[in-house]
C-alpha cells in the first residue's frame, strides 16, 4: 500500500480513550494509519485537553501518562506511553515565537492528555517517536490559531508531523451509545467536509455563525480548535484529504483529516483501512502497562 511520504499534518478525533481496547472502525483507522506515514523525525501535537492563557509548549525529556478520565476499564488507568520530549528543540520553538512577536511559556512538568497519548499509542505504539506537545491558547481565535499552525511549520519546516486532536463534533451530553446520527450533527460534518476539502477559508473561520446547529455540535469549541493550527501547519496542501469518516452514540463525528505537501503523487486506497486487520500487536493484553 501507498504511503504519504511527505505527510505534513493530521486532524485526528481521538474519541473516547477506550478507543484503544476497542475492535471499531475509528479504532482500526487510527492503528492502521502510522504505518501508512512516513516516520517523523518529531511529532507537534495540540490536543484539545490542554488549554492555557498564553501559548505553552513541554520540555519534558519524558511525559508523564495523565489519565485525566473516569469511569473507563480498569485497564486504561494502567496503561503509560513513555513518550520522549525534546527540550532543547522546545525551547528553541519557544525562542523562535517570541521572536514573533507571540508570547510563549516552556512547562517542564506537565505530561501528556489523552487527547495526546491515545493517538500516539494508536499511531507509534512503540513510543519511538520524540514529542513536543503545544498548548490550546484560549485567547487566540480561529484565525490566531492558523497563524500559529504557520509558525510552527517555519520552525521546523522538514521531518515533522503535526497532529491535532480533537473531535469534528463533540457533544457529550446527547451522546447515546448505539444511537443513530443527529440530524444536527450530520448537517455540521458535512458542511464542514465540503468547506475544508475545497479549502473554503473563510467559511471555516466563520463557523461560529455560518455552519449549521455550532452551538449543538459544540457545546464548547475547545474540540475543533486544533483543527485550525493544523490548518495553518499544513497552508502548502494542494487539498486536504479525508482519511476516515464515522459518527458515534448519534453525536460524536470521528472524521479525521491529512495534509498532504506538494508533490504526493500517490493517495493511498484509505477505504481499505476499514478492512484491514487489525495488527497483531494491538489487544488489551499488550498495552503498556505499569509495573
Amino acid at each position: 500500500m501507498a504511503t504519504f511520504e511527505r505527510f505534513s499534518a493530521v486532524f485526528l478525533s481521538h474519541g473516547a480513550p477506550n478507543i484503544l481496547l476497542e475492535d471499531s472502525p475509528a479504532s482500526r483507522f487510527l492503528k492502521r494509519l502510522g504505518s501508512l506515514i512516513e516516520k517523523p523525525e518529531r511529532i507537534l501535537v495540540v490536543s484539545a485537553h490542554w488549554q492555557t492563557v498564553l501559548p505553552t509548549i513541554g520540555a519534558s525529556s519524558v511525559f508523564e501518562t495523565l489519565h485525566d478520565f473516569s469511569g473507563f476499564e480498569e485497564a486504561l488507568y494502567r496503561v503509560r506511553y513513555p513518550a520522549r520530549g525534546v527540550p532543547e528543540e522546545a525551547r528553541r520553538l519557544q525562542e523562535n515565537l517570541k521572536n514573533l512577536g507571540i508570547p510563549c511559556l516552556i512547562e517542564t512538568e506537565r505530561g501528556l492528555d489523552h487527547g495526546a497519548w491515545v493517538p500516539l499509542m494508536a499511531l507509534y505504539p512503540a513510543a519511538d517517536v520524540p514529542v513536543i506537545p503545544v498548548s490550546l491558547p484560549q485567547s487566540f481565535s480561529p484565525d490566531d490559531l492558523i497563524q500559529l499552525g504557520t509558525f510552527l511549520r517555519e520552525s521546523f519546516p522538514e521531518k515533522t508531523l503535526l497532529i491535532g486532536s480533537g473531535g469534528i463534533t463533540h457533544n457529550l451530553f446527547a451522546y447515546r451509545p448505539g444511537r443513530p446520527p443527529y440530524p444536527q450533527v450530520v448537517a455540521f460534518d458535512a458542511w464542514l467536509k465540503d468547506n475544508l476539502l475545497k479549502k473554503n477559508t473563510g467559511a471555516l473561520l466563520d463557523f461560529q455563525s455560518g455552519a449549521p446547529e455550532t452551538r449543538f455540535n459544540h457545546p464548547t469549541e475547545e474540540h475543533l480548535l486544533p483543527l485550525f493550527v493544523v490548518m495553518g501547519f499544513g497552508y502548502d496542501t494542494p487539498c486536504p484529504v479525508l482519511l476516515h469518516e464515522e459518527i458515534s452514540g448519534g453525536s460524536l463525528s470521528l472524521a479525521s483529516y491529512g495534509f498532504p505537501r506538494p508533490g504526493q503523487a500517490e493517495v493511498p486506497d484509505w477505504e481499505s483501512l476499514e478492512t484491514d486487520p487489525k495488527p497483531s500487536s494491538w489487544n488489551t493484553g499488550s498495552l503498556p502497562l505499569s509495573e
